[in-house]
């Protein structure tokens, strides 16, 4: 960040120290699955990259509050797991977050013939519209941006996991949702998300 020579960028700098503290807490209710965590940051000094692709730093202090909420629901061989999180930031044109993210898993867990463990479900990943940074490759580094939105858009997979003794095997079709819930799926400016794919992976554990 002080120092950098290269064919598109150079840059000279002498930035402070970034400070950074932090006070939260959590509430756990074991009864019902639920997991409450708040949370206050304060960050001095925060080096970030800037619209022009150049690292700068921010001379006061930056404000990032959140809260998760973890809730696993369960009958018999159906589960729900969900994570939803609320963030904000004192300043979005320095440190953009979207203001609410949501993860949520609908799955069976059973065992067939006592000895095939499966999980079968579907996930999804959903976050609210914000200014994300975008990749520079010259510098391999994120830049703030504020021209062009990501989000809005759900995630979605269906899978199946299983497990045969020392044995782990998937498969998975990714994005099954392309096509059905809009076309404006990108992780970041200019870069799409993968498109549908389908997936399969094996894992053998060879310890004695």
């Amino acid at each position: 960040m002080n120092n950098y020579v290269s064919n598109y960028f150079i840059w000279k700098n002498d930035f402070s120290k970034t400070r950074r503290l932090r006070f939260g807490g959590e509430l756990t209710v074991p009864h019902t699955g639920t997991r409450i965590s708040v949370g206050v940051e304060n960050v001095q000094n925060l080096i970030y990259f800037n619209e022009q692709s150049l690292p700068t730093q921010h001379g006061g202090s930056i404000q990032v509050l959140s809260a998760t909420l973890n809730q696993n629901l369960h009958f018999r061989a159906l589960h729900w797991d969900n994570r939803l999180r609320y963030q904000t930031s004192s300043e979005k044109s320095v440190l953009a977050l979207p203001t609410l993210s949501l993860y949520s898993n609908l799955y069976l867990q059973f065992v067939i013939a006592r000895v095939l463990h499966v999980q079968f479900g579907i996930d999804c990943d959903y976050y609210t519209k914000y200014y994300a940074p975008t990749f520079q490759p010259a510098t391999m580094g994120f830049v703030n941006q504020r021209t062009s939105k990501v989000g809005g858009y759900p995630f979605m997979n269906l899978y199946a996991n299983m497990k045969l003794k020392k044995a782990r095997f998937y498969v998975m079709m990714s994005h099954i949702n392309q096509g059905m819930t809009g076309k404006n799926y990108f992780s970041m400016p200019l870069y799409p998300m993968n498109p549908r794919l389908f997936q399969m992976g094996v894992s053998v554990d060879f310890a004695n």
